[in-house]
């Protein structure tokens, strides 16, 4: 029997408050967001067939009176119930970037359910990335994989937001890591390699890097400087060569990362039924490439048959050599086929217009504290008696509303220290300050705060 869109929405505020954006038609029924005297559920309005074919959990379905073979019941926002909704309702399931366009990353520390960001990038030519989550961040936070997924998934079916999104598991160097963020619908997995970069190198002798080279496998040595000396590479309006000292030098320092790289892509990633991101992350190296490094991991990569859709860098640690040859590391990816990410732009990016013009309008831009600092700013206006704990906590003077910002010596010391003010070090539960439940509080002074952060950033974009 078909179920009237009218009457399933008659009966779901008969619990609530319907959110109407939310309010999406499903197998045989619909669904949507309520806000309840209990706090915001998920409301179901279905045929009988499908209350018994779909395992929603957390109620029981109930005849809805009048209406024979209709049934109706009221859910709670648990893990199980987002993973059937994103089934369900195929725009609040993320999707992959590809090696295309601009995108904008953000990392929700709080899980603040929200309808404003996703909106922000309505008729935008701007991807968002709705999560950016990272081991250090779930370790931190006493936070697993799926919060951050959950909490975007309803952000975005409260907002009604049909565009695409993307949520990326970043900065994963273990396996067991990288299969959950696969089983969780993450749409891009971020490997960090940084810590297989061999650094050492870098202080050997002329001589020592030699000898090291010279214990490599003959063919393998021979392949290197067959592909790579005496050769030009044409990079636009720009040539690229190699010497061999340096040469050798980076195949030792770059060399474990890049196996380490070919065997993650090849045993989970080469193979997958769906599209999904691979981000190569450099971020936590501490040293900016320099042009030939670049074309050579890029290079070695392609040989490798690894495919990747972003190489991801720290704008702080590689602002200098963007300044020098900004042009080559554009010309660079373009050529490979893939975007630069960078992570800390709101530290050296005051025009991410210009950012991605330089860059052939295939980039990456990760701002990742600045929910957060709606956060913040919003527990300033709103809750100083909270704002004097977290100052306390931190052993900080109390800032000034204005000092919450990013680049802002006061800002960066809350924003910095978040690890600090939102894990429990009695390890009895999460936020022990209530943080998340002071900025749902006043979800409407958060979502202002955050528009106006974010809209600064991509406004010009």
């Amino acid at each position: 029997m078909a179920i009237k869109n009218d009457f399933a929405m008659q009966t779901m505020a008969s619990r609530g408050e319907v959110i109407t954006p939310s309010f999406s038609v499903i197998p045989d029924g619909y669904l949507a967001l309520l806000n309840t005297a209990e706090g915001r559920k998920l409301a179901v309005v279905c045929t009988e067939k499908a209350a018994q074919a779909t395992p929603w959990r957390g109620a029981e379905f109930a005849a809805v009176d009048g209406a024979k073979g209709v049934q109706f019941a009221v859910f709670p926002l648990n893990s199980n119930n987002a993973a059937l909704t994103r089934r369900l309702v195929g725009w609040t399931a993320p999707t992959s970037c590809g090696v295309s366009g601009v995108s904008v990353a953000f990392s929700d520390w709080l899980g603040v359910v929200n309808s404003q960001l996703p909106v922000l990038f309505t008729h935008k030519q701007i991807k968002p990335v709705l999560v950016d989550f990272t081991p250090a961040e779930s370790l931190a936070l006493h936070r697993n994989f799926l919060e951050p997924m959950d909490a975007a998934t309803w952000s975005v079916l409260s907002s009604g937001y049909k565009g695409e999104w993307s949520a990326v598991a970043a900065a994963l160097k273990d396996e067991g890591d990288i299969v959950k963020a696969l089983l969780y619908d993450y749409s891009g997995i971020g490997i960090d390699c940084s810590d297989r970069v061999d650094r050492s190198v870098e202080d050997l002798s002329d001589d020592e890097v030699q000898k090291k080279f010279g214990a490599l496998d003959r063919d393998f040595k021979e392949a290197i400087d067959k592909s790579y000396l005496d050769a030009e590479f044409k990079l636009g309006d720009e040539v690229l060569t190699f010497e061999e000292l340096p040469l050798h030098r980076m195949v030792l320092e770059y060399g474990q990362a890049i196996m380490f790289l070919q065997k993650l892509y090849k045993d989970y990633l080469s193979d997958t039924p769906w599209d999904r991101d691979f981000e190569v992350d450099l971020s936590n190296s501490g040293k900016a490439l320099t042009p030939q490094e670049h074309y050579f991991l890029a290079n070695e990569l392609k040989r490798a048959a690894v495919k990747f859709d972003t190489l991801c860098v720290d704008a702080v640690t590689a602002r200098p050599e963007l300044e020098a040859h900004g042009s080559l590391h554009a010309a660079i990816a373009k050529a490979f086929d893939y975007r630069l990410s960078f992570t800390n732009c709101t530290l050296v990016f005051d025009d991410l217009a210009e950012v991605a013009k330089s860059f052939h309008h295939k980039v990456n831009f990760k701002l990742t504290k600045l929910l957060w600092f709606a956060a913040l700013q919003t527990v300033a206006e709103t809750e100083p008696a909270l704002l004097t704990d977290l100052a306390e906590r931190i052993g900080q003077p109390v800032p000034a509303r204005e000092d919450l910002v990013p680049g802002h010596p006061v800002g960066m010391i809350f924003a910095t220290n978040y690890d600090r003010l939102l894990a429990d070090p009695d390890e009895n539960g999460k936020d022990p300050l209530h943080i998340a439940a002071a900025v749902t509080h006043h979800l409407g002074t958060y979502e202002s705060k955050l528009a106006a952060l974010v809209n600064q950033y991509i406004r010009t974009l």
